[in-house]
């Protein structure tokens, strides 16, 4: 396999489902603006006798996720996101209080898409290439301003092993490219 084009962060998606698995990606989180994953490894020193410099050996694999976005009303994904902080309600009758879903808890499964699949390119520039990472809800914020679109920015901490994902296929979980 050859060397792809540069791919622009302008095609990328983000969905999010609470289903195990890459090839089921769940619905796209509407006015996303931004993901990113910041993945590290655990090191452990083994502090020997005798030696002038210290040694270290790998440990498990951990990582953070953050996303963000404009807060429109009506989008499910988002408030699945503040479901896990917040009751929500959607009561238009006035009982908002008391009929508002509990906080809920339990991973996420974001699947971050890089690059869709090109149909209408040749080669290695047709793969579409993703990121699966489950991720368990520590940190939200929603932003008001004067002056801009309310937002919402969201914080995970990786539960359990993420997937990277590189194909020509949507059996693989990946999105065809529109337009």
């Amino acid at each position: 396999m050859g060397n792809g084009l540069p791919t622009h962060g302008r095609e990328g998606v983000l969905y999010l489902s609470t289903s195990t698995g890459s090839t089921a990606y769940g619905t796209e989180v509407g006015y996303a603006n931004e993901w990113s994953w910041s993945p590290s490894k655990d090191q452990a020193e083994i502090t020997r006798l005798n030696q002038n410099s210290k040694e270290f050996i790998e440990g498990m694999v951990s990582g953070a996720l953050s996303a963000s976005g404009s807060l429109i009303p009506g989008n499910a994904q988002v408030r699945k996101l503040i479901g896990r902080f917040a009751k929500v309600s959607t009561d238009d009758t006035g009982g908002a209080d008391t009929t508002a879903l509990a906080i809920t808890d339990g991973t996420f499964y974001f699947h971050g898409v890089m690059k869709p699949i090109d149909t209408g390119k040749s080669s290695d520039d047709i793969h579409g290439m993703k990121m699966v990472i489950p991720i368990l809800a520590s940190g939200m914020s929603i932003n008001v301003s004067g002056g801009d679109i309310v937002g919402w920015s969201y914080d995970g901490t990786q539960n359990g092993d993420a997937v990277y994902i590189e194909s020509t296929s949507t059996a693989a979980g990946l999105p065809k490219k529109t337009v």
